[in-house]
C-alpha cells in the first residue's frame, strides 16, 4: 500500500534566515491516519505543510504524496484549511464557494450539491445568500473546512482549524470531519495549540522542534513517556499517613497530603505502587481507594519540549 506521505531527510531553508525552517525530516504516514502535528511557535510546522501541499518547494530531500511529488499531486489530492481564510468579504457565501470551486477546475453544477451538503453538516445552511462580512469568526472558519471539502480530498491539512471557535464550535467541526473521515478514509494532518483536540482526534503525534522530529508516537506513548503519573491515596485515617509517606520514600517515591488524600509521584511508579499497597496492607495502614492518573498530553508536551531547550 503507498504511504499517504513519504518526508525523506527534508530541509528547508528560506533565504536570508539563519537556521533551517525545516532540518531533516523523515517520517511516512499511512494512508486514513490522523496525526497531529505538535511543536512550539517557529518549530517549522506551518512549513512543513506548505511542503506537502506544493505552496513551497524542498530546499533538499524528498516529499511523496501517495507516491508523487506535491506539485503533480497537491491539486487534485490535498486540501487545506490555513490559519487564515482569505475570504472575498463583500461577496456571499455562495459566491466564494463557487469561486474556490472554479480555481479547483469544478463546474460550479457539479460542487452546487456537495457545497449544499457540507453547510448543512458544518451547520452553515442558510448562510448562501449572506455576505460573508456578516458571518461570525466561528462561522467563517467552518466556512474555510466547506471550502476545502468541496472536492473529496485524499489528505486533509489542518493548520490551527480551530482557531477562533468556543468549544462547542471546535465540537462541531469534528464531529463532521470525523464523519467525513470514517466515509472517506481522509488521512490528516493536524496542527493545533488545542493538545486535547490532538489528543482525542489523531491516532499519532509528531514533535517537532526547530524544525528537527524529537518524537513520533501515540499520545498515550508520549503520555507515558514525558508526563508524570500519580497515584491518589485516601486514607480513612490521618494515622496512617506517616506510614504511607515512609513507605513511598523507602521506595523511591514521593508522597505530598493534600487535604485527606495523599499524593504519590515518581520513577517506575506504575511497577512500585503494588508494592507499597502490599507493605501497608501487612502493617494494617487503612487505604480507603487508590486512583492512578496519568499525564494529559500537555503535560507531557510541555516536559518534552522543556527537555529539548534544556539538551540544545
Amino acid at each position: 500500500m503507498t504511504a499517504a506521505v513519504v518526508a525523506t531527510d527534508v530541509v528547508k531553508v528560506y533565504p536570508g534566515a539563519t537556521a533551517p525552517a525545516v532540518d531533516g525530516l523523515t517520517f511516512s504516514v499511512p494512508p486514513g491516519q490522523a496525526v497531529g502535528l505538535l511543536g512550539p511557535n517557529g518549530a517549522g510546522k506551518t512549513t512543513l505543510l506548505k511542503l506537502v501541499c506544493g505552496a513551497s518547494p524542498v530546499s533538499s530531500g524528498r516529499i511523496l504524496v501517495h507516491g508523487r511529488s506535491p506539485d503533480a499531486a497537491a491539486r487534485r489530492d490535498v486540501a487545506v484549511v490555513h490559519q487564515s481564510g482569505p475570504f472575498d468579504l463583500m461577496l456571499t457565501v455562495r459566491d466564494n464557494l463557487r469561486t474556490a470551486a472554479a480555481f479547483r477546475g469544478l463546474p460550479w453544477r457539479r460542487a452546487r450539491t456537495r457545497a449544499e451538503e457540507l453547510l448543512g453538516a458544518f451547520e452553515l445552511a442558510g448562510s448562501e445568500d449572506r455576505p460573508v462580512h456578516t458571518l461570525s469568526a466561528g462561522q467563517r472558519r467552518r466556512l474555510q473546512v466547506v471550502r476545502a471539502l468541496l472536492r473529496v480530498p485524499r489528505i486533509l491539512l489542518l493548520d490551527e482549524p480551530s482557531a477562533g471557535l468556543d468549544m462547542e464550535g471546535r465540537r462541531r467541526v469534528w464531529v463532521s470531519l470525523n464523519q467525513l473521515r470514517r466515509q472517506h478514509e481522509l488521512t490528516i494532518i493536524l496542527t493545533s495549540h488545542y493538545l486535547d483536540e490532538v489528543e482525542r482526534n489523531t491516532e499519532r503525534v509528531l514533535v517537532v522542534s526547530h524544525g528537527r522530529l524529537i518524537r513520533d508516537g501515540t499520545p498515550a506513548d508520549l503520555r507515558n513517556e514525558g508526563g508524570e503519573a500519580r497515584a491518589v491515596l485516601r486514607s480513612g485515617s490521618v494515622d496512617g499517613w506517616p506510614a504511607i509517606a515512609t513507605g513511598a520514600l523507602r521506595l523511591g517515591l514521593a508522597a505530598a497530603r493534600s487535604g485527606d488524600e495523599i499524593v504519590l509521584t515518581g520513577p517506575e511508579l506504575r511497577q512500585r505502587l503494588p508494592r507499597l499497597l502490599a507493605e501497608l496492607a501487612e502493617q494494617r495502614v487503612p487505604v480507603d481507594s487508590v486512583e492512578l492518573a496519568t499525564a494529559s498530553l500537555e503535560e507531557a508536551f510541555a516536559a518534552l519540549t522543556r527537555s529539548e531547550v534544556t539538551s540544545r
